[in-house]
């Protein structure tokens, strides 16, 4: 059910992103919920009628858990969303590979020009729970005995030519399509970076296998971060 050709274990690359919250690298996009979007009116009427209510009232405490159960709701429907599909993944996959965001450094405080722009895209990483998402990749593979591979974070996944191997010019994030000046590959920005992890993390794993002892478990969790830098370059 795992394997493919040649005892190669089934693997999935998975780019996370805010056009579509993960791109698998068979081409199949999830979108993202876009909860704040769906229930910002509401949310806004109820932090309207919040500062219109007296400090120190009952009444303003009562807008106050109004707001709190409308937030509890938002992120009771983004985990069941989250879990129904991080299930699948492990379900159907036994090696699952992501690359290393560091979300905190990613949602800056929005500061000087462009601060309206740097809000909203912080909105939208949050609204898009990556953390949560990755959260429940980790636990879910140590359940069902499946390894998450978590390539560096400066690996040229989105610049690289899946087709042949050659790394082009860093790409502005405005653009979602590039063609390979080695081989003429056409692709789809995420497409395309979702197979580059897809085959860097199944490398990984097998240069991990190959160092296991006879009998020894797969780890749950392969990070480049923990891998002896001859390993990931050789």
């Amino acid at each position: 059910m795992f394997l493919r050709d040649s005892g190669t274990p089934k693997a999935v690359g998975l780019d996370l992103g805010l056009a579509a919250l993960v791109t698998l690298d068979d081409g199949e996009k999830v979108d993202r919920p876009r909860l704040l979007k769906k229930y910002g009116a509401r949310l806004a009427d109820l932090q309207r009628n919040l500062h219109r209510k007296e400090r120190g009232s009952r009444n303003r405490d009562k807008a106050r858990q109004e707001i709190a159960r409308l937030y509890a709701l938002i992120g009771d429907v983004r985990r069941d969303a989250l879990d129904q599909l991080t299930t699948r993944l492990v379900r159907e996959n036994q090696v699952l590979v992501v690359e290393d965001l560091s979300i905190a450094s990613l949602v800056r405080s929005p500061k000087g020009k462009g601060r309206r722009r740097k809000a909203g895209l912080n909105r939208s990483i949050l609204d898009a729970s990556w953390g949560e998402l990755l959260k429940q990749l980790l636990y879910k593979c140590a359940w069902y005995g499946r390894t998450l591979v978590i390539v560096d974070r400066f690996f040229p996944s989105t610049r690289r030519c899946s087709a042949c191997g050659v790394a082009g010019p860093k790409l502005d994030l405005a653009v979602r399509g590039w063609s390979c000046g080695g081989c003429g590959a056409v692709h789809d920005r995420d497409v395309n970076a979702a197979r580059n992890l897809r085959d860097e993390g199944v490398r990984m794993y097998e240069l991990v296998a190959s160092a296991l002892p006879p009998g020894r478990a797969m780890p749950s969790v392969i990070r480049a971060s923990e891998m002896p830098r001859v390993a990931l370059t050789a």
